[in-house]
């Protein structure tokens, strides 16, 4: 295992796209944003997911000039067509969107259609935390998991991200709807370990912690069973409808890999309404007691959502950022 500057990872990076003729401003935000993405721990989704885009990039679906169209707008609400653009830079671009409506009216919603994979949810919760607003985003996918009780595919894990803004801490959820997706199972198969908890199904319909088993079966176990595929396909519902995009039905019948999903932020300004330290005291008292709980294991630790990803931040800024040799082989390969 490699481990790496964040400035050298995201210099890399970047030179790779500008050999896919990306504009400056969209290399050095992608490149940044998946370069943080590692420095923070969500691996999955940072650099272990580089050469994938660029393979999306070269297989012609992901357009690296693109820029969103306003489609519609009605006070607080509007939604945009992300012309297959870049994932990262059409969703930080619809935050900001959702963020100046926020301003204006205390609320605000954008939703994207036509756009690809944002990468890490969590990204665009932080931009929101920034400008000490809460945020709300969700994300349809490609048809990847089945519904409850079903054998094939036919919902996606559709993940959700919410953002709660606190100055000790900003409290950020980023989960998908199936017990892990599939970036986490990638990068346990990677590293050769097993699951913490069954992930899904074998190919015999057995419930197995391997993860190259549920990867070769696609049969992801919903998190919370049938409670997961529920919410899912009203995420999806919600995300297509709002940006008249497509549902997770829809994008798979497209040709190739994922494309042209439906995405939504929505985004609170809640000091509008309500004083930040009043805010401030009623989420600290309520991490304070959380952070109280009893630990099952006595080498057990209780940590509120979000608060390892800025411990990781801390530490990798240190040490530098884990690299898979295998993967970073990948990306400097794209350079010679």
């Amino acid at each position: 295992m490699l481990r790496l500057k964040f400035e050298e990872v995201q210099r890399t990076l970047e030179q790779v796209l500008y050999t896919r003729n990306c504009p400056p401003e969209h290399a050095r935000k992608v490149s940044y944003e998946m370069a943080r993405n590692s420095l923070e721990g969500t691996y999955t989704h940072g650099i272990n997911r580089f050469p994938r885009l660029i393979r999306n990039i070269d297989e012609g679906i992901v357009n690296v000039e693109a820029k969103p169209v306003l489609i519609n707008r009605f006070g607080a609400i509007a939604n945009y067509d992300g012309q297959l653009g870049l994932g990262i830079t059409n969703a930080w671009f619809c935050m900001e969107q959702a963020m100046a409506l926020a301003k204006e009216y205390g609320i605000g919603l954008v939703a994207l259609r036509n756009t690809n994979h944002w990468q890490r949810a969590a990204t665009y919760g932080y931009q929101a935390c920034a400008q000490g607003m809460a945020a709300i985003c969700f994300t349809n996918t490609i048809p990847n998991m089945p519904t409850w009780g079903a054998v094939d595919a036919r919902i996606g894990n559709n993940p959700v991200m919410i953002a709660f803004p606190r100055e000790k801490g900003d409290v950020v959820v980023d989960l998908a709807m199936s017990q892990f997706s599939y970036g986490a199972l990638e990068l346990a198969r990677l590293e050769g370990r097993a699951m913490p908890f069954v992930a899904g199904y074998d190919e015999k319909g057995e419930l197995t912690r391997d993860p190259a088993a549920v990867l070769k079966s696609r049969r992801l176990l919903p998190a919370g069973y049938w409670k997961g595929a529920a919410l899912s396909i009203v995420l999806d519902l919600l995300a297509a409808g709002l940006a008249l995009g497509k549902t997770t039905a829809a994008i798979g019948r497209l040709a190739g890999d994922e494309h042209g999903v439906s995405q939504v932020f929505f985004v609170i300004d809640l000091y509008k309404i309500a004083p930040r330290e009043e805010v401030e005291r009623i989420a600290d008292d309520a991490v304070r007691d959380l952070l109280a709980s009893q630990p099952i294991d006595q080498k057990g630790r209780i940590v509120y959502p979000g608060q390892r990803s800025k411990e990781i931040r801390e530490q990798n800024l240190k040490l530098g950022i884990p690299v898979d040799e295998r993967i970073w082989a990948q990306i400097t390969a794209y350079l010679k």
